[in-house]
């Protein structure tokens, strides 16, 4: 029997703290595909969808592509943004009709103007459509911030299990499986979700450094092979959304056939406490000026020193403009050094009118809000390349996915080729720096804006790598905002 079987993507990692807000254009940038597009962008990716396309071909489904969105982590979704993605899926899964299963590729954090919860939001809707008899799978991010109402919602949930997130095709292709058996009628999977009292926890969902988030996927693991449950995921949460449910959680996927709600419960209230007893291991990133020591102090003969500003990461929704740490590289004259990338539209407009090769003195980044991670720095240096930012990546995240950075340049100040870019982007593929002709193999030192997924891409060719703290928007210091909407009382806000 061919399963008719919608798959769809929404995603949106949403920052409740910036002045930003995403709109429409912001998905367009990103991307956002409709129908066939789909799987003539997806097939063969690293990517939650395409690990859908690979299964719906395996088991002989009549896969039927919906829509794709995603926009870079940035501020609370505009309300007639959510409204128009929103409404074309809704009229793709009404005219094309009816389906045996859903997949949806969430990310788990998504705040809109109209609803805290912009994923549930997001599946009410689509429910509206299908009805509430059909299976619905979804895959989420390992910071999702997971509300209650997820499990009235659908009947598989599976979230990453690495960060840097190399596992996305791996996650969509676990689902899909699943789902193949929930139409096929050979199990009745459910969902059980649970919490520990806590905003930060599990260690951020690191699993590159063998700490804490690895030991709790080991119990998940040995939960998981009890019989009926299907999977467990444990999420770290995303503490730049200020919501009631931000923070770790537990979700429990489940065979009713097989076991009862109580016994998947208590899975999740094991996992929770585990959780709990890790709540203060977490690695911390180190300060601007104990970096800067560490760079002044390094050989190049010993390899690439990568920097990570952990504060200015646009993959958690921060501004992507801060200068403090390019101007203290350049204030300490190191040299051989590449930075990106500092997100300047205007900055990349002024010079992009000179020329390659040509010399000019601008004032770059710092522009939505000076009082965090740096204001506008005014430097002189040469032009050194002009770009449309378009690459494809390189990988382990995102795998063959088409990226764009927007109009981007370089700009060579002193001994540092800084990348301007001018729509925000991450710095986890090594392919990002290379469209605008900086060669980050070549260099002694990369200051990247990531928390982590740099690893991914740059772990490999670094000798060292630091991640520090130059007090941008995500700085990890939670006295910096005011949380008003979180569930109280919650770690580390008011428990120890």
């Amino acid at each position: 029997m061919s399963y008719r079987v919608a798959i769809i993507e929404f995603i949106n990692e949403s920052n409740t703290f910036t002045l930003n807000r995403t709109g429409i254009e912001d998905f367009h940038a990103s991307h956002y595909f409709k129908g066939e597009e789909i799987p003539h962008n997806f097939e063969g990716t690293g990517s939650e969808v395409g690990g859908a396309i690979e299964i719906a071909r395996e088991k002989g489904w009549t896969p039927v592509y919906i829509v794709a969105a995603h926009a870079e982590p940035n501020g609370i979704i505009r309300e007639e943004a959510r409204a128009e993605i929103t409404q074309e899926c809704l009229y793709r899964l009404r005219e094309s009709g009816p389906f045996d299963g859903i997949f949806v590729a969430l990310h788990g954090a998504m705040v809109t103007e109209t609803d805290e919860d912009g994923d549930c939001q997001f599946l009410r809707e689509v429910r509206s459509v299908v009805g509430d008899d059909i299976p619905v799978a979804i895959t989420l991010d390992l910071h999702a911030n997971v509300f209650d109402d997820l499990a009235a919602l659908v009947q598989i949930s599976i979230s990453f299990r690495t960060y840097p997130h190399v596992d996305m095709r791996e996650v969509g292709v676990r689902a899909c499986v699943l789902l193949h058996d929930a139409m096929a009628g050979e199990i009745v999977p459910k969902l059980a979700i649970a919490r520990p009292p806590m905003l930060l926890g599990c260690d951020d969902g690191r699993t590159t450094d063998n700490g804490p988030m690895c030991r709790l996927l080991e119990r998940a693991d040995a939960e998981a092979a009890a019989p009926g449950i299907l999977n467990v995921s444990v999420n770290a949460g995303f503490t730049d959304a200020d919501v009631w449910a931000a923070g770790p959680s537990v979700v429990v996927t489940y065979d009713s056939a097989v076991a009862q709600t109580e016994v998947a419960e208590r899975v999740g209230e094991r996992l929770c406490a585990a959780i709990w007893s890790y709540r203060h291991e977490w690695a911390q990133p180190v300060p601007l000026v104990e970096c800067i020591a560490a760079l002044k102090d390094a050989d190049p003969a010993d390899g690439i020193v990568v920097v990570a500003d952990f504060s200015d990461n646009p993959g958690s929704g921060a501004y992507s403009d801060c200068t403090a740490l390019i101007a203290a590289m350049l204030q300490a004259k190191l040299s051989n050094a590449a930075a990106g990338a500092l997100l300047d539209p205007e900055a990349v407009a002024e010079i992009a009118a000179t020329g390659v090769g040509d010399d000019i003195t601008v004032t770059i980044g710092g522009r939505k809000d000076p009082t965090v991670g740096g204001g506008p720095l005014t430097v002189s240096g040469r032009v050194m390349a002009i770009s449309d930012g378009r690459f494809v990546f390189e990988g382990p995240m995102f795998t063959g996915l088409p990226g764009t950075c927007g109009r981007s340049v370089c700009l060579r100040v002193d001994g540092i080729d800084i990348m301007i870019v001018s729509e925000r982007m991450q710095m986890l593929d090594k392919n990002i720096f290379r469209a605008v002709g900086i060669e980050p193999t070549e260099k002694a030192i990369l200051a990247v804006k990531s928390m982590q997924h740099f690893k991914g891409a740059f772990g490999p060719i670094a000798a060292r790598m630091i991640v520090m703290d130059a007090g941008g928007l995500s700085s990890p210091d939670l006295a910096r905002r005011s949380y008003v909407h979180v569930r109280r009382p919650v770690y580390p806000l008011d428990l120890k």
